[in-house]
């Protein structure tokens, strides 16, 4: 069973094979690379536009452009901690220092970078507090401005042998050699930084003593610094060392090997990449998007939100929710209309204002309308008898505020006195 299922599978892939074949074979059939190398070029660096890249047809390599979309990304050490999922894989070589008002970070790298070999110095400040948040707590790095580019320049050598030169005031002075495999050891860099001050030299200088430089290893001239680039003292992405730096350098030899082998009727780099654009648009997408592409950024869209919504470089404890509203101050009932004789009690008061969380409570109204008053009763005699009179009756004392009489009196009328005509 098992061995079916394995011939299967040779089957299909042959099968795979042999229709590439044939769609390669269709594709380059009629191919005749383009005589106008200007036209070549400019289609290219088009290719290239979004990637942030151009292509150098004197020098036979690719660079930064300036204004490219990195530049609104600034650095952090995540960023190299994680190039290797991105096939990237070198030796980075960060000085620090203070200068006016800022802190500032000069890095250079060298390395392989997908199917290039390439190095870079790149210029970065911050004004502002570290990060500390769960996933990072370290430094966030400004590209430089416009204002403070600085006139740099470098030579990148393999096995003592030159591969290129970059000079240039620039922020971000990148160069990179397609299809040219090295091991990081075999590369060394010799990098020249022109700095507008000396205070600037001087703060950049005691940078590169304190990761451990020593005076063999840099020199400096007026305002210009020299720094021969070999092995790192810095420490390095543990990606490197690890089984995974190992099968990135691997996968990236082998990429190499094959744009070679694949392009290899042809000399130029501009015709080579014409070609795999014709034969194999994916490998020259691929290409294309070699070095720091969008992909390698997203991986980080967490970090760059955080930067740009602001952030507060020490923060307390989460604040809790707010306190809930209480809720208005309860209405009092009017006062309560008595019909005089009567007199009501006090208006009702209204408690303080509610606090949360059990709502206030307002007591009871008044009931209204008061009861009306009890009327008094003249007293009934069964016999009236003559030259008598019955004098009104008298309200005992009220027992309810509400209520002026109980009951009623009884009428006492005695005899009439003749001479005052008054009872008694």
């Amino acid at each position: 069973m098992l061995g079916t299922i394995l011939l299967c599978v040779a089957c299909i892939l042959i099968l795979g094979f042999i229709l590439f074949i044939c769609i390669w074979k269709i594709r380059t059939r009629k191919f005749k690379p383009s005589k106008d190398k200007t036209g070549q070029q400019q289609q290219l660096n088009q290719d290239l536009k979004d990637a942030g890249f151009a292509y150098d047809l004197k020098n036979d390599l690719f660079y930064s452009v300036m204004d490219c979309w990195q530049r609104e990304m600034g650095y952090c050490r995540l960023y190299d901690e994680g190039s290797a999922d991105f096939n990237m894989v070198m030796h980075c070589e960060p000085v620090c220092f203070t200068y006016n008002g800022k802190r500032w970070m000069i890095e250079l790298w060298k390395g392989q970078y997908g199917i290039t070999t390439g190095a870079e110095i790149g210029i970065y400040n911050t004004a502002s507090d570290d990060i500390k948040t769960k996933q990072f707590t370290g430094t966030y790095y400004d590209c430089a401005s416009d204002d403070e580019r600085l006139d740099m320049s470098f030579v990148l050598r393999k096995n003592g042998k030159v591969l290129f030169k970059r000079s240039g005031i620039h922020w971000w002075l990148t160069g990179f050699k397609l299809g040219e495999f090295s091991h990081l050891d075999t590369l060394t860099m010799d990098a020249k930084i022109k700095f507008p001050t000396r205070t600037m030299r001087d703060a950049f200088v005691n940078g590169l003593v304190d990761i451990g430089y020593r005076k063999k290893e840099y020199s400096v001239h007026s305002n210009m610094v020299t720094i021969h680039y070999t092995t790192p003292h810095s420490s390095q992405p543990l990606s490197n060392s690890t089984p995974q730096g190992i099968l990135v350098q691997n996968t990236n030899s082998i990429n190499c090997g094959l744009y070679r082998q694949v392009t290899g009727k042809y000399t130029e780099t501009l015709d080579k990449l014409e070609y795999l654009k014709t034969a194999m648009p994916e490998l020259y997408e691929f290409c294309m998007h070699s070095l720091y592409a969008r992909s390698f950024y997203e991986a980080f869209d967490w970090l760059i939100d955080l930067i740009h919504k602001g952030h507060n470089p020490d923060p307390g404890p989460e604040p809790g929710p707010s306190p809930c509203p209480g809720p208005e101050p309860c209405p009092c009932p009017k006062p309560c209309p008595c019909p005089k004789p009567c007199t009501c009690p006090k208006p009702c008061t209204c408690p303080k204002p509610c606090t949360c969380p059990k709502p206030c409570t307002c007591p009871k109204p008044c009931p209204k309308p008061c009861p009306k008053p009890c009327p008094c009763s003249p007293a009934t005699h069964t016999k009236r008898l003559p030259n008598r009179i019955c004098t009104p009756c008298n309200c005992q004392k009220p027992q309810n505020p509400c209520c002026p009489c109980t009951n009623s009196a009884a009428c006492e009328c005695e005899e009439k006195n003749t001479e005052k005509g008054m009872c008694r």
